[in-house]
């Protein structure tokens, strides 16, 4: 960008993330490398901290009372033990998911406090950094919030544009070969294609498009690329994906129908909606499902304030904990890894935890819904 030039056109590097993300980055070409080393993980670390704290603020506002210190220990140590792995992929990757993710959580946060302008401009600035925030879009017009529907898509273009405006390219644009050359790209494979992560059996994504090829390969050895693409052609690959991302797709709109009526279920709607980002997606990798630190923290306040469905959320949990890190990590050996990994057990880990949600839009939208009798009174005291 300093020398005029689209990160995509950087010699060999394949540089596949938004131009806004690069633009950041730029002070920090001033700066000495040890220096930015420490400045870079300053920021992993605090966003990493900050984003565990606000989703222990929106569990606790899911069950609002009085919160004793043990309840409280109990919440920040359970949410971050579930959420320790892919907390240390962030970290061990070097990877930017925990600065978006930030801001999809503050997004929320303004959302439950009645600010649908500041927090659709926050889920727009998580949309700039990285892609799949997108979802949060339809999700502001299925809750009929159109003002902050435009302010999405303003902030989103102001920010894509941005790096346009303030560092233009000697020749194409950076959002125009970004848009081309990435995220069209799939549309356009040929020989050559230098974005294999759009064609891969690769283990290390775990998401239903990915999944899907995995099964369809029936083998635990990644395939050339030209095998992967000939499956990803296939009709029995396009009808189990679709058949699987509709089914989906149709529980979670389901789920989401019950809970549109009650602005305190706000949170348990983002918790769905970044586990419909990270299964949807066609790329997800460990460092990603660090945002699953809020539909865990939900669950275990769930967990601990829910008598009546503490053993249902628990087992849950634990079912959970276990497909998504227990059997894919260094304790258990790099052989159940790989193959925990190549049977897609992350995503079934992932894909649980719908269930759970769903459970709880039922028991907490139940319970919050007024009676005939309170309906009553309203009325009589509004006449």
């Amino acid at each position: 960008m300093l020398n005029g030039q689209t990160p995509r056109h950087c010699g060999d590097l394949i540089y596949a993330y938004p131009p806004f993300l690069a633009l950041l980055w730029i002070p920090l070409t001033a700066v000495p490398a040890t220096l930015r080393t420490v400045v870079w993980y300053s920021i992993a670390v605090g966003t990493v901290f900050l984003s565990l704290w606000v989703c222990e603020v929106l569990a606790r506002r899911l069950f609002p009372g009085e919160w004793s210190e043990r309840e409280l220990v109990t919440l920040r140590i359970l949410t971050f033990v579930l959420s320790s792995k892919f907390i240390l992929a962030v970290l061990e990757n070097q990877a930017y998911d925990s600065f978006a993710l930030i801001f999809l959580l503050l997004g929320l946060l303004a959302l439950t406090n009645g600010r649908w302008l500041l927090g659709a401009a926050s889920f727009a600035t998580a949309a700039a950094l990285k892609v799949t925030p997108l979802i949060f879009l339809p999700y502001l017009l299925f809750k009929r919030r159109f003002g902050a529907a435009g302010v999405f898509i303003s902030v989103l273009i102001l920010l894509t544009v941005l790096p346009d405006i303030v560092m233009p390219p000697k020749m194409q644009w950076h959002v125009t070969v970004w848009l081309r050359d990435v995220i069209l790209a799939p549309l356009n494979v040929k020989p050559g294609f230098d974005l294999p992560f759009w064609v891969t059996d690769s283990p290390m994504n775990q998401t239903f498009r990915a999944a899907i090829v995995r099964m369809l390969t029936g083998t635990h050895e990644q395939q050339s690329f030209e095998i992967i693409f000939a499956i990803m052609q296939s009709k029995s690959f396009a009808i189990a994906l679709y058949s699987v991302m509709a089914i989906y797709i149709a529980v979670v709109l389901w789920i989401m129908l019950k809970s549109r009526r009650y602005n305190q279920l706000i949170s348990v709607d983002g918790a769905l909606l970044v586990v419909s980002a990270l299964l949807l997606t066609p790329v997800s990798s460990q460092s990603h499902f660090v945002a699953l630190m809020l539909p865990y923290a939900l669950l275990v306040a769930a967990l601990i304030k829910d008598e009546t469905g503490r053993t249902f959320n628990g087992t849950m949990l634990l079912l959970s904990f276990v497909l998504a890190t227990a059997t894919s990590n260094d304790l258990v050996g790099r052989s159940f890894t790989g193959w925990a990994l190549w049977n897609s057990l992350p995503v079934f880990g992932t894909l649980i935890l719908v269930i759970p949600l769903g459970a709880l839009v039922w028991s907490l939208s139940s319970s919050r819904q007024p009676n005939k009798k309170s309906i009553a009174i309203n009325d009589a005291i509004a006449g």
